[in-house]
């Protein structure tokens, strides 16, 4: 037997580090319903946890829902003797704390607040529970324990539901963490008609030998063919270590390979992967110990941890070194249990050389390559629980694939011991931005879907059968590829409006779909003011705020960046936009899908709400579609008064959801282009940066990698200013740019040491450039830098009328000499020696020296100058050499 120890999921972890108080609540109505083959007066129930205002262990008695403290004084039970073991009171004896479903009135009894509980169903007889006592040492009570072959448990089926019922509403679900030994159901009911059920949808028989079916030798172990129990691996002697008194077994080390490929890997390279709400983690193996650091979310700058590599039990269970606390012990849990995910599984790249960012999140990703947990994987097969939801190992709420139910105000819960075999799953008719309906003139059950591909196995988990479709609502910017066969082989079509009824070709023989954005093509890198039809106002960051989540409003239209926004196009008419003040992305708040829903500006993720379509009006004005929603981005009340916020709202044709793209051009000066944006390069690889205003940059540079950014303009002939944003932690680095594959050559920059990989400078060059569009590109000649972003600016009218001892300064595009840090705050810095020349600071917009002074331990004195562009000029033996920096 074990004594019961209660993990903290990741859910949980997540959810106590974010939440504020929402609401108070207290005691509900918790009922049993019998769906199995056995007799309710078969069926033992037991409930037991912790008191949630005093911390003392308690069990409920279901016959009467009093809260009793767990007492020594229960054990009055008597259990068999196996093997000698007479428990641990040494008399065989055990708690009398189960009720027979048949004695409990109206199979219902009160919840009470209470936390880590579990309420238990046992087959035919009662479990046996040792209580220890309700607090001090030892405290609490024995659970059973399969790989104790002594257990007086052995070959009693049971099932479980775990649960907390707190001030922040209930919290439960069914788990199949530790085994399977009986189809389980759920219901939760709360406030505002919430209502939702998990649990598996076949018979008892039918799992198991659909598992049989589709789990390899290494698994099949897990199955008791005497009882019909499905064992989690890390309870069945095949995969036992050798601890706590097991034999080795043979899968002892099924996961160690893997676990050590990703320890040996990530010694040399950065790991970095996203993590949902939680953000985006980079950090590396040190010694034995693996350090991430928050890029992105709520954890930006701090480190957790995982002491040392976890071993195959470990992982499988989430425990040891994968549930410890270390120094940032809220941090170091979600990192345990974000690695506990992911080799469990198989989505930790150890076969690409610095992959850069990874997505642990992505579903279809999961279980794919071996060794992976194929036991975990089983409970997520199509057809198996309701919406594939399970809890196949500790942490498989990571990605929101647990069955996990939660509502702040709950009004009722029902466990249902023998699932929903037989029954239809309340599945609930959904839309999206594409909705295919079982019937002509949208009738029938509806499902809702967005930008991907599905394959008839992934329609099913929706409730859309096969050949089962007639007719489809599409949303403006979005369109969706028919195919007659599985895996979008076969005849296709493409439909890209609303279809009432499919022709007789189509009707009704569906089997996979491929939807895809629909908008116009050709917007990417171009800077615009976006002017709303209906109040002429342009769309604004409010206050010009660089801060995460900064609204956007409406403003009266002016030349500043935070009026200006920057088009990157990521395919089929699908954008990033980019507010040029900020370098954020516009961000529909926290993915939601509601009409109303704010727009706001955050550091760009890839995530869907921070991409959007563009479709044309037809009369020079665009609608701007949010991807994750298919709603347009508007504003609100089609207010024409200046500050009127930005949301967005479903099409009904509002003119204050259309937009003029105004080129800024000769008012616009500046295109900012994010390096990674690239439209083809060669030796380049990409990783999150820690840069003012996160996410990612280009890394890994070597001699002769390159990048080209396509259809870049340059609005005017003239002068401008290149600034590139770059972090090295070396000497010698060196770039050069140019046009149109090489055709211009634009000049070499020099890049400094800046102390570290991600200890970011500015450095620029100024180049004369003729009016046009060009691919814009850049070379490494020599390696050595890390690239955030690339700034191009045209330098002001006023610099080309000024003179300088009656000549006109230009930069000289190909000295050795650079200047940093730009910005530059107090002091300006040179690349080689320049002590004792004389030095003028130029306004680089209005052309008026603005200082004069000697050059000074290879440095010169900025803090008095305003925020702005200037010009350093150089002047000695007759020689004069000019250099452009920013004061920030």
């Amino acid at each position: 037997m074990n004594k019961i120890k209660l993990r903290i999921s990741s859910l949980l972890t997540l959810f106590l580090v974010f939440s504020n108080l929402m609401y108070g609540q207290g005691a509900i109505p918790f009922t049993i319903t019998n769906s199995s083959t056995f007799n309710d007066n078969e069926l033992y129930v037991a409930i037991v946890g912790i008191d949630y205002t005093t911390g003392n262990h308690v069990w409920v008695n279901a016959k009467t829902s009093q809260v009793l403290p767990m007492s020594p004084s229960y054990n009055t039970v008597t259990g068999p003797t196996i093997g000698g073991n007479t428990g641990p009171g040494q008399n065989s004896k055990y708690a009398a704390c189960f009720t027979k479903l048949s004695e409990i009135p109206n199979k219902t009894f009160t919840l009470p607040l209470i936390a880590g509980c579990r309420v238990f169903i046992a087959k035919g007889q009662q479990l046996y529970f040792y209580f220890f006592g309700a607090n001090g040492a030892p405290s609490g009570y024995t659970s059973p324990n399969p790989l104790n072959v002594t257990d007086p448990n052995q070959g009693i089926l049971y099932e479980i539901i775990e649960l907390t019922n707190n001030q922040y509403g209930f919290f439960g679900n069914p788990s199949r963490v530790d085994s399977y030994k009986y189809p389980m159901g759920l219901e939760l009911f709360g406030a505002n008609g919430y209502q939702k059920k998990v649990g598996e949808l076949k018979k008892h028989a039918d799992i198991v030998a659909a598992f049989k079916a589709n789990v390899p030798s290494e698994f099949q172990g897990c199955v008791n063919d005497a009882t019909g129990e499905i064992t989690a691996p890390s309870k069945t002697p095949a995969f036992a270590d050798g601890t706590g008194g097991t034999s080795v077994g043979p899968q002892a080390n099924y996961l160690k390979s893997y676990i050590d490929a990703i320890w040996n890997k990530y010694k040399n390279e950065d790991l970095i992967f996203y993590a949902g709400d939680a953000g985006v983690f980079k950090g590396r193996v040190i010694g034995e110990q693996l350090e991430m650091v928050g890029q992105s979310g709520g954890f930006v700058g701090r480190t957790g941890r995982v002491q040392n590599r976890p071993t195959t039990q470990e992982a499988l269970e989430g425990k040891g070194v994968l549930d410890r606390r270390l120094v940032d012990g809220d941090l170091d849990l979600v990192i345990q249990a974000q690695l506990t995910a992911a080799i469990n599984r198989h989505v930790v790249n150890t076969t690409t050389p610095n992959p850069g960012q990874q997505n642990w999140y992505d579903a279809s990703k999961f279980y794919q390559v071996n060794p992976t947990n194929h036991y975990s994987k089983f409970w997520h097969l199509p057809g198996i629980s309701i919406d594939n939801l399970a809890y196949g190992f500790a942490y498989d709420d990571v990605a929101d694939q647990s069955p996990s139910l939660h509502t702040p105000q709950p009004t009722k819960v029902i466990a249902v011991f023998g699932g929903y075999a037989g029954t239809v799953p309340s599945v609930p008719a959904t839309t999206d931005v594409i909705t295919v309906y079982k019937d002509c003139n949208y009738a029938g059950f509806s499902g809702g879907l967005t930008i991907g591909d599905y394959n008839l196995a992934r329609l099913n988990t929706l409730g859309i059968l096969n050949d089962d479709i007639s007719s489809l609502k599409v949303a403006k910017g979005f369109q969706a590829i028919l195919y007659q066969d599985d895996n979008f082989t076969g005849t296709s079509t493409v439909i890209n409006a609303d279809n009432t009824c499919l022709n007789t070709t189509w009707n009704d023989k569906v089997t996979s779909i491929r939807i895809l954005a629909n908008g116009v093509t050709t917007l990417g890198n171009q800077t615009f003011y976006l002017q709303n039809r209906n109040s002429n106002l342009n769309m604004d960051v409010w206050n010009a705020s660089t801060a995460n989540a900064a609204n956007v409003a409406q403003g009266t239209p002016n030349s500043a960046n935070n009026q200006k926004f920057t088009f990157t196009h990521l395919g089929d008419g699908l954008y990033k936009i980019i507010a040029n003040h900020s370098g954020q992305s516009l961000d529909v708040n926290n993915f939601n899908k509601d009409n109303g829903a704010n727009v706001e500006q955050y550091p760009y993720n890839a995530t869907p709400n921070q991409q959007f379509v563009l479709v044309a009006t037809g009369d020079g004005f665009y609608k701007i579609v949010a991807r994750h929603s298919g709603k347009l981005i508007e504003v609100a009340g089609a207010s024409t008064t200046n500050g009127a916020n930005v949301q967005q709202w479903q099409d009904n044709g509002q003119t204050c959801a259309q937009w003029k793209l105004v080129a800024a051009t000769s008012s616009q000066t500046s295109v900012l282009i994010q390096a990674e944006d690239y439209s083809a390069m060669n030796g380049i690889q990409v990783e999150a940066t820690t840069d003012t205003g996160g996410g990612s940059n280009v890394g890994y540079t070597e001699t002769g990698d390159w990048l080209a950014y396509n259809s870049i303009n340059f609005p005017t002939t003239g002068s401008y200013l290149i600034e590139y944003r770059v972090a090295s932690g070396v000497t010698g680095g060196k770039l050069s740019s140019d046009l149109n594959g090489g055709t211009i050559v634009l000049g070499n920059v020099d890049i400094p040491n800046t102390g570290g990989w991600q200890n970011w400078q500015t450095v620029s060059q100024t180049v004369n450039v003729n009016a046009g569009t060009y691919n814009f590109g850049i070379y490494i000649q020599n390696t050595g830098m890390n690239i955030n972003w690339i700034k191009i600016t045209k330098v002001g009218a006023g610099l080309a009328a000024k003179t300088l001892s009656t000549e006109t300064i230009e930069e000289a595009p190909d000295t050795a000499l650079n200047v940093y840090p730009s910005p530059a705050e107090n002091t300006l810095y040179f690349t080689t020696s320049v002590s004792s020349e004389n030095a003028s600071i130029v306004d680089a917009q209005s052309g008026n020296t603005v200082s004069k002074q000697k050059v000074s331990n290879n440095s010169v004195d900025v803090s008095q100058l305003k925020k702005g562009i200037y010009l350093i000029v150089l002047e000695k033996d007759g020689q004069r050499t000019v250099k452009r920096f920013i004061k920030k």
